[in-house]
């Protein structure tokens, strides 16, 4: 063992920069002994000084809190949800102070999925939501993910007032990805300032900060915690680092985004064997030392699976019964074009979504970590080309060519199973991470005391000086740099003006709108990036070098500057009296009609009217949905009659058409009334069997649907049919009449078979009693026949007929049905499904085990620590 030196070859273990360890090759900062001794403001900043992590901590907070704390304001609220103000059937009612789309349109899943899911949660509690009855024909909500009902990030709404809580959750991503982070690089060896840095790189820079509404930054902020606790694992596999990992990994999945907790446990698990390896080749041993951390990690995972266990085991059994897992594995996984490194650089250059947008979704925004990060991260690379530097290098390589699709790594990756059905473009995130890693080895390089040799000093300098430039390269060659625009474009660069908006019929593309926001984009980069680049020649210069404290502090000032001029805004903070939109003539009569389903219908290729998963908010039955995955049976329905021709890696559920196969398949979901916008109205009706308007306003127009079977009915006769694929032909054919005969695939005792029949005579069913997780139906059958409730066939679902138990058979394809003798019987459906029982009970017995490993390790810590030391033999002992 020897301590590190802090640049000078003498110990450092002052001034906010502790002495680290290193053992077996690896580096571990050791906390100073000394606290805070005085209450002054400079014994304060004094003790914070000498407490790297509470400092770090404050800083984090204060970032956090002023990137999106305006949403903590009276009266507002962080979200966009204004933009569904310009959607049917609010748009002709929207307020003149909302934009044309709401303030950041990019936001709509945030503001149509994951708020509505929230607040439904919110709203059950304390009983746990199993199951969404609004969305589709009911679908399981715990087992989606995305759900994320156990997340440690969804509390805040449960407990807060919900449109504050949003704020909440976005600032502790933040600050827990940040610390994560910082926490991360002090384990790898860095000082204070290098380890502050890498943190507000991480947290901060833009894939980051525009993925903030979204599930997937819950499982990003845990990102540096699990490769924080894998380090620790393979220095010591202990019962403590174990359960830690563990307890990580499981909150991490908990989160509620499956395919980024896939693409972490990738990460982590080659960082293992990264390190593992290289501790070997180090030191020179043989495999068998490798076999003990090993066996802690596999240990940590499947601990982190087994807490996990309440939701990954219901998410299991949706994705064995979905449709999704065989159609994705079988299709080629997507990327972006090549053309986006150039956001690399120029955060702005194809606009931004709360201004002028030239080409949409964050993906064209999301490489952006700030200027002097990508010159820090040079000097790294330049003065010392460690092991883990190179290996962190060579990830971010792999991670860009899965996003781009660079071959033949992206093929032949994309080939493998779990990256074959994932969106591999969200890889970015890792190359954020090792940007952050290497920027805060950069700094470390730059202000430690033993000063760079001349043509390492050189090379530094140049590296920043041709990444200062080479955006201006980059738009002289594409002759996207306009030198008539550089006055109007140097105005939208700092704020003084917002870029003229191009008349109707202009090809934005080669606008002079366009042209002004790429000239600003390249001019909010060269003074931040000539700024950085005068802070590291300064630091280099041989004689009177800029000074550490004040080289460390520019640079983490100027990269907060940058991350926050290309990050703001894009969360935005509205006023909570537009957040949530008003209930309309046209939602009234929807509800009038409950439980009957709806949809809207968009024949104008705009946004769906009263879009999916807003149902939830209005406690409407939307036969549409946008959730993954999809019930397989449901899925097939909806491809193949509702809205065909829709992509393999997108949701069809969340559009509707009208046609007559389409009709035909809503008549089957009980769909009574179909939406549409005044405008629509007026310039494409809808025509078909059964329809007339049942409601116009100037909200919407809203069609009765007279063929819709009722929500519950009674049939006498059945149609046996050979396989999944007969059975959905047959519910679908013209002419096809539910109430009279259900499809089925194995025949009923006692159901006479036919094709056509009229629905039985004296027969009656009604719902009394119908929530999400339970259906009370009043039936009388004057014969044997089956009771056939318009909802999802699912496992999970039991059934009681007067208190027996019976079973559930699945009928039309995609419904539900349970068979009854001749008179009056009360059906009791209830979903329970054992995946969630099993789940929990893991969950259970893994957390008693974690608390067990944790008390015998501290107890075993705290017996070590108070043991006496071992006295050499012949020397006198100390009295203490």
């Amino acid at each position: 063992m020897r301590v590190i030196a802090g640049g000078n070859g003498r110990p450092r273990t002052g001034g906010g920069y502790h002495a680290t360890v290193q053992s077996a090759g690896t580096q571990a900062a050791v906390p100073s002994s000394r606290g805070l001794r005085t209450a002054s403001p400079r014994g304060a900043l004094a003790g914070l000084r000498r407490r790297p992590v509470l400092a770090a901590a404050l800083v984090y907070a204060l970032l956090s809190l002023v990137m999106v704390g305006q949403g903590l304001l009276p009266g507002r609220t962080l979200s966009s949800s204004d933009g569904l103000l310009s959607s049917v059937p609010w748009q002709s009612s929207k307020p003149a102070s909302v934009p044309g789309l709401g303030t950041n349109f990019e936001l709509a899943d945030a503001s149509n999925v994951f708020q509505p899911m929230f607040r439904y949660t919110r709203s059950q509690l304390p009983s746990i939501p199993l199951w969404n009855p609004f969305l589709g024909a009911g679908r399981p909500l715990l087992a989606d993910g995305q759900s994320a009902v156990f997340g440690p990030f969804t509390v805040p709404s449960y407990v807060l007032p919900f449109w504050k809580s949003l704020a909440v959750a976005a600032m502790l991503k933040l600050f827990v990805g940040a610390l994560g982070m910082f926490l991360l690089a002090r384990a790898l060896g860095m000082r204070f300032g290098g380890a502050l840095l890498s943190g507000v790189v991480f947290a901060f820079g833009t894939f980051f900060v525009v993925w903030l509404a979204w599930p997937l930054t819950s499982v990003y902020a845990f990102i540096p915690w699990t490769l924080l606790l894998c380090e620790r694992l393979v220095r010591g596999p202990s019962r403590l680092n174990v359960s830690g990992l563990g307890v990580v990994l499981a909150l991490q999945f908990l989160a509620g985004h499956p395919e980024s907790s896939f693409h972490l446990l990738f990460t982590a698990s080659l960082y293992v064997a990264f390190r593992l390896i290289e501790g070997m080749v180090r030191r020179r041993s043989g495999w068998r030392g490798l076999l003990r951390p090993a066996l802690a990690y596999v240990g940590a995972l499947i601990l982190g699976v087994g807490l996990a266990a309440l939701v990954l085991l219901p998410f299991a059994e949706f994705v064995l019964h979905s449709g999704d897992l065989a159609r994705r594995t079988g299709s080629s996984a997507g990327f972006w074009p090549r053309k986006y490194l150039g956001a690399l650089f120029l955060h702005d250059y194809w606009g931004r979504p709360t201004q002028l947008d030239l080409e949409s979704f964050m993906q064209v925004r999301g490489w952006y970590a700030g200027a002097v990060t990508l010159m820090l991260a040079a000097a790294a690379l330049i003065r010392r080309r460690s092991a883990l530097r190179v290996a962190l290098v060579v990830y971010a390589l792999f991670c860009v060519c899965m996003v781009i699709g660079l071959p033949p790594v992206f093929h032949l990756v994309s080939s493998l199973p779990g990256f074959s059905a994932a969106h591999n473009e969200r890889l970015l995130i890792y190359v954020l991470v090792v940007l952050a890693l290497l920027a805060g080895f950069g700094l470390d390089d730059l202000s430690g005391r033993v000063a760079l040799p001349r043509p390492g000093r050189q090379a530094v300098t140049a590296a920043a000086a041709i990444i200062t430039l080479i955006p201006v390269g980059w738009l002289l060659a594409a002759h996207t740099l306009s030198l008539a625009h550089l006055g109007g474009g140097l105005r939208v660069a700092w704020g003084f003006a917002h870029p003229p908006v191009p008349p109707v019929g202009v090809n934005v593309e080669g606008s002079a709108a366009a042209a002004i926001v790429r000239d600003s984009a390249l001019e909010i980069w060269l003074p931040l990036a000539a700024i950085g680049f005068a802070l590291i020649a300064l630091r280099l210069r041989t004689r009177r070098p800029l000074p550490a404290g004040v080289f460390v502090a520019g640079c983490v000032i100027l990269l907060a500057a940058d991350l926050f001029r290309a990050n703001m805004g894009f969360n935005p903070a509205i006023p909570i009296r537009t957040a949530t939109p008003p209930v309309t003539g046209a939602i009234r009569y929807l509800q009038s009609r409950r439980p009957n389903r709806f949809i809207g219908v968009s024949t104008l290729q705009l946004s769906q009217p009263l879009p999916p998963d807003l149902a939830m908010t209005f406690r409407l039955y939307d036969a549409r949905g946008y959730d993954f995955p999809v019930e397989k049976h449901f899925d097939a329905l909806w491809r193949g009659y509702v809205a065909p021709g829709v992509g393999d890696f997108t949701q069809p559920e969340e559009f509707a058409s009208a046609t007559p196969a389409a009709l035909r398949a809503l008549d089957l979901l009980s769909v009574s009334d179909l939406m549409i916008g005044p405008l629509q109205y007026i310039r494409y009706p809808l025509h078909g069997p059964g329809l007339s308007v049942a409601y116009k306003g100037p909200d919407a127009v809203v069609y009765r649907n007279a063929n819709a079977l009722p929500r519950v009915f009674m049939v006498d006769h059945q149609q046996t049919v050979p396989g999944d694929a007969a059975a959905l032909r047959a519910v679908t054919a013209p002419g096809f009449d539910g109430r009279g005969v259900a499809v089925d695939e194995s025949p009923l005792a006692g159901l006479p078979q036919a094709v056509h029949a009229p629905a039985p005579s004296g027969a009656s069913a009604r719902l009394t009693g119908y929530s999400g997780q339970r259906a009370v139906i009043r039936a009388h059958a004057t014969r044997r026949s089956l009771l056939v409730l318009t909802d999802s066939w699912y496992p999970g679902w039991s059934a009681t007929v007067d208190g027996r138990a019976v079973p559930i058979h699945r009928v039309d394809s995609v419904l539900r049905g349970v068979a009854l003798g001749a008179g009056e019987h009360t059906v009791v459906f209830a979903y329970a499904p054992a995946s969630w029982t099993a789940g929990l009970i893991i969950t259970g017995l893994c957390l008693l085990g974690v608390l067990g490993a944790v008390g015998t390790g501290v107890a075993a810590r705290r017996r070590g620590r108070s043991a006496p030391a071992p006295v050499a033999p012949g020397a006198a002992a100390v009295p203490a």
